[in-house]
């Protein structure tokens, strides 16, 4: 009897040893880079929502673990009504709870070693303002704003900073995304903010209005509070736990086109609406080349008009394509109900897009893009187009639309901001500037400089030519047509839009591409070219004398394309890699590990109809061919991720290879 208890007794003790093993809840430690494939959970919890935790079990999150396999996830914690969904201690919450969820989370995703973040809403806090009402902005009108918090008030040491610190002291989190911040701001006109101006800049009246004196100086000293602000916050968070990894949604992304020197750990956004094929590829752009490690969140439903439906797994991979071609991680964004938990009949959509990152990892993530093509964004033009929003989306339409003429050309193409100009200027065979009027005078000599000794230049827009009228050898005429209906034609196309145009008179040895006619006739050509090209030094300067980025977003056509495209051929512009066969692709060119990689996206489908909210099917691609520059025949060429060697014909310094049907996302891989 004492063998047999002996032998119990070691077989308990083994099988709790194991057990503990297995079952061993202490949090990983994630480095902010392996932040790749993810996902997002939040409801944004009301006091309505008093039954949170009543159906939520270890079983349903292990679930979602064990089937979505993300190396991350982000749930709700705080949303933008202010009221915590978890027992908070120094917030707000509902009445009542059923459960601990936030406990419970922790402990299944440290069990899963799956790193935890949490989704708090920062400058947008409902219950905060209402509860606290001179924590709250006050707006140009001197209304006490209903949503939104001073920056000087009591709010980020009384409620955000703490309760940043009780989750990571008490849960034991690994990271947090805050969100409503950034495009939450406008400027405030509190005391504490209005007197801190005025010493600051020696102004005595903060001006009210878009149009009145120093209204740059106020935005810009706004700005600077925002900066301060998420400084602060972040700086305790790491105090408490120098692991904890924390960003502010949209923070040095489009919406904040800043150099990136904050101590957020990375940077992330979310794409929602429509067209966000498009918004991806955009968004993107203005990440890569922010230095930090970045992802961008799809919401994995389409919200039109009040009306809301789930997104299809093609539409979402389309969009991680996006993503993921420029470098970046991905994730995707999924309601929780209201009692906090996930909805399990979407957990297999989840590990299919985790999936298809997760085959792409190894020749995407943290990829160099080899520069071509870079699309200027001026953030010295965009801080003075006056706007009631600190940092928004505003005055980017145009930049949005001449990206997606290039991108709609098979053009690779990145997007450059004004800091990071100067130290790659010299890196890309061709710059555009688009539409942006009034540019910062030393931007202006830096790329004359740039064509003088040798590059290409293309100067987009009716106004934004005027700058440069001298060395795009025109003179200008009285002709100026402010949003008027214009005929435009290339070759045999033309098409009529509304727009500015600047009418021009070439002079002797500038060339011209295009032309605007008096009516849909090419018998009715007057002497007004779209656009022109000439010589500067060693290199080319071209303008393009129409606004056509809004057009283009709203009126996708084949002329702009074929404009851009006419006048890289004027230029002789030698890119690494030409792309033919459809006008469905887009296509992105890295390097990784002495590699080079040509990303190949599938855009068929209808994403950028706004009369369809969700599809699914997208028309594979066929007859695609790449041709590709190069010293030597390479030592290889595969597709993956398939791993698929493919046939090649090396002539002339070029590599040609014919591509298997395109389903969404197939990377070309040359080994030299």
């Amino acid at each position: 009897m004492k063998k047999a208890a002996a032998a119990i007794l070691f077989f308990c003790l083994i099988s709790t040893l194991s057990f503990a093993q297995k079952n061993d809840s202490s949090p990983k430690k994630i480095a902010a880079k392996d932040r790749f494939a993810g996902l997002h959970l939040d409801f944004h919890a009301m006091l309505r929502d008093t039954l949170i935790g009543k159906t939520f079990t270890a079983g349903l999150i292990d679930s979602l673990l064990s089937i979505a396999k993300p190396d991350f996830i982000q749930v709700d914690c705080k949303g933008h009504y202010g009221l915590s969904s978890y027992p908070t201690k120094v917030g707000y919450a509902p009445p009542r709870f059923e459960k601990d969820i936030m406990k419970i989370w922790r402990e299944v995703t440290a069990r899963h070693k799956i790193p935890l973040f949490v989704h708090y809403s920062g400058v947008l806090d409902d219950r905060a303002v209402e509860l606290h009402p001179e924590w709250a902005r006050i707006n140009a009108d001197s209304a006490r704003d209903k949503r939104a918090i001073s920056l000087l008030g009591g709010y980020p040491a009384a409620l955000l900073q703490p309760q940043l610190l009780e989750l990571i002291k008490d849960y034991k989190l690994d990271g947090a995304w805050i969100d409503g911040d950034c495009w939450a701001l406008g400027p405030d006109y509190s005391p504490a903010v209005t007197a801190a101006f005025t010493k600051e800049t020696g102004i005595a009246v903060a001006p009210r209005k878009r149009t009145d004196n120093h209204y740059f100086e106020w935005m810009e000293f706004n700005r600077k509070l925002f900066r301060n602000y998420i400084n602060d916050y972040v700086n305790v968070a790491h105090h408490a736990n120098p692991d904890f990894k924390i960003t502010s949604n949209w923070a040095f992304s489009s919406m904040m086109p800043e150099k990136a020197d904050l101590p957020v750990d990375f940077l992330s956004g979310d794409v929602a609406g429509s067209n966000s094929v498009y918004s991806s590829a955009f968004e993107s752009r203005c990440l890569a080349l922010q230095g930090k490690p970045w992802d961008l969140m799809s919401w994995s439903f389409a919200w039109k008009n009040d009306q809301k439906s789930t997104k299809s797994v093609v539409q979402l991979k389309q969009e991680a394509a996006e993503v993921l071609a420029m470098g970046g991680g991905f994730q995707t964004y999924w309601q929780q109900n209201l009692d906090g938990t996930p909805e399990p009949y979407q957990f297999k959509k989840m590990g299919e897009l985790i999936r298809f990152s997760n085959e792409r990892k190894a020749f995407c993530y943290e990829g160099t893009v080899t520069p071509q093509i870079g699309l200027i964004f001026s953030t010295y033009s965009w801080r003075r187009k006056p706007a009631l929003g600190l940092y928004t989306p505003h005055s980017q339409q145009a930049l949005k639309g001449s990206l997606n003429v290039l991108l709609d050309s098979q053009l690779p193409a990145e997007i450059l901001m004004d800091h990071q100009l100067s130290d790659r200027i010299k890196n890309y065979p061709v710059l555009v500037l688009p539409e942006w009027e009034g540019i910062d005078p030393l931007q202006k000599e830096e790329l004359l400089n740039y064509v003088k000794n040798g590059g290409n230049l293309i100067v987009i827009g009716a106004k934004a030519t005027d700058a440069f009228a001298e060395q795009l050898g025109i003179e200008k005429t009285t002709g100026f047509l402010k949003d008027s209906l214009i005929h435009a034609g290339l070759g045999h196309e033309i098409i009529r839009l509304k727009t500015d145009f600047r009418q021009v008179r070439p002079l002797q040895g500038t060339r011209t591409v295009g032309n605007y006619y008096r009516e849909d006739d090419l018998r009715f050509r007057e002497d007004n070219p779209l656009a022109t090209v000439s010589s500067l030094g060693k290199g080319k300067i071209a303008g393009v004398y129409l606004n056509m980025g809004d057009f283009y977003t709203r009126n996708k056509n084949l002329l702009m394309p074929s404009l851009i495209k006419s006048i890289l051929a004027d230029m002789d512009v030698k890119l690494l890699s030409t792309v033919t066969g459809s006008a469905n692709v887009h296509q992105v060119v890295t390097r990784k590990n002495g590699k080079s990689y040509v990303h190949l996206i599938n855009t068929s489908g209808p994403h950028d109809n706004p009369n369809v909210m969700v599809y699914n099917e997208v028309p594979a691609l066929g007859n695609i061919t790449v041709t590709l520059r190069a010293s030597a025949a390479p030592k290889n060429v595969k597709l993956q991720p398939e791993n698929t060697p493919l046939q090649y014909r090396y002539s002339n310094g070029n590599i040609t290879v014919s591509v298997p049907p395109i389903a969404i996302h197939s990377i070309l891989e040359i080994t030299p």
